[in-house]
Order: C-alpha cells, then sequence, then structure tokens
C-alpha cells in the first residue's frame, strides 16, 4: 500500500489538466514515468565546440546543413524554427553557465515553433531562459489549437511537458522579451503508462 501511494505522488506531482484530451506538466519524473521510451534530442552533436554561441538560419532539423548543425547531427522528425523567419542559435557549455547545449531563435524578441514530421502525442522540453523570464506556449494538432499553458525558464532549465489524446503537429512558444532556448527534447506517439489501468490518472485530476 505504501508503495502504491508512492507511486500516485509521483505520477501526480507537476501535473495540472488545461482541457479533456491534454495534459501539461512541470515534473520530468512524472512525464518520464508515464511516457517512458521517447526519442530523445540534446542537440549535443552540434558544430560548436565548447563554451561559445552561433546563429544560423533555420529550421534546426535532421536536413540542416550549416555552421551549427550538420545532416543527421539531429534525429529526425523534430524540428526548431524561429517564428519571426530569423535565424535561430545555439549556445554549448559552459556559455553563460550552461550545463547543456540550448537552442532556440537568436534576438531575445524572436519566438520560435517545434514541428514534427512524425507521430507526437507525447513531447517534453527543458525551457532555458539565462536571464529568467516565463514563455507562453500553444499546442496545435491538425485541427487547430489543443491547448495553451505557460512555463518559466531558468539558466539550469525548467521542464515542461504535454501529453494529447491525438496528434500534435506543432508547438509555438512566445516569450515575449525574455528570449527563449532549449535543451534536452523528447517525443513519440505514446498510451500513457502502454494502457495500464493506471492512465487513468493523467486526466482524471
Amino acid at each position: 500500500m505504501k508503495n502504491l501511494a508512492y507511486l500516485l505522488s509521483v505520477l501526480l506531482l507537476g501535473v495540472s489538466v488545461a482541457t479533456a484530451g491534454i495534459t501539461f506538466y512541470t515534473n520530468q519524473t512524472s512525464f518520464e514515468t508515464l511516457y517512458p521510451g521517447l526519442t530523445k534530442e540534446d542537440y549535443s552533436n552540434t558544430n560548436l565546440p565548447a563554451s561559445s554561441i552561433s546563429g544560423a538560419p533555420g529550421p534546426f532539423n535532421s536536413l540542416t546543413d550549416n555552421s551549427c548543425f550538420s545532416p543527421g547531427d539531429i534525429v529526425d522528425g523534430i524540428s526548431l524554427d524561429n517564428l519571426e523567419g530569423n535565424d535561430n542559435v545555439v549556445l554549448t557549455p559552459s556559455y553563460l553557465g550552461l550545463t547543456s547545449v540550448a537552442v532556440g531563435p537568436a534576438a531575445l524578441s524572436n519566438n520560435a515553433e517545434y514541428s514534427f514530421t512524425v507521430a507526437v502525442n507525447a513531447f517534453g522540453i527543458d525551457v532555458v531562459m539565462p536571464y529568467g523570464g516565463s514563455v507562453d506556449i500553444e499546442v496545435f494538432g491538425a485541427g487547430g489549437s489543443l491547448g495553451t499553458s505557460t512555463s518559466t525558464g531558468s539558466l539550469a532549465g525548467d521542464f515542461w511537458g504535454v501529453y494529447s489524446d491525438v496528434d500534435i503537429t506543432k508547438i509555438e512558444f512566445k516569450s515575449g522579451t525574455d528570449g527563449d532556448l532549449f535543451s534536452n527534447a523528447q517525443f513519440g506517439a505514446t498510451t500513457a503508462l502502454d494502457n495500464s489501468t493506471w492512465g487513468s490518472i493523467k486526466t482524471s485530476f
């Protein structure tokens, strides 16, 4: 019984349900417990040396071929771009004190979009804001907006995740002038706890 109570506390920590069919997470352990085995991308295959920064045109995906990434450096299925159409940027540890590679729009006033070319209904990311702040997030499916959320950001990265009952086609991040960078993405098509009886937890509270 104690083990059951512990599992429940882990799964529910950092969970907030926005609307029926979509759930947002701020606790990485809860998210990864419910949705194991997602494809991960930490951008560590960048062409940049340690403790450096460089900008380049987007998008950043498996086909990118510029000073920041070569084809195949990023896993298939995920793409990051600047919503304003301007350059993206890559920062490597320990630039500004970062502990992992961070990517995002090159200008603090620009916003970001993650899009997918594979089936995705679960997505997690570390929101990196070296100077602190928050970001407004909107999740989209084929039929339009699925829901909105917000996340804080920090130098170390604040985890944010989402699960949807339908496929996610893109996610927009808008931070005003705080600047939004990202590390340690994970994504894929999954069902909570492999359709076990615990799967109902994701939308029951």
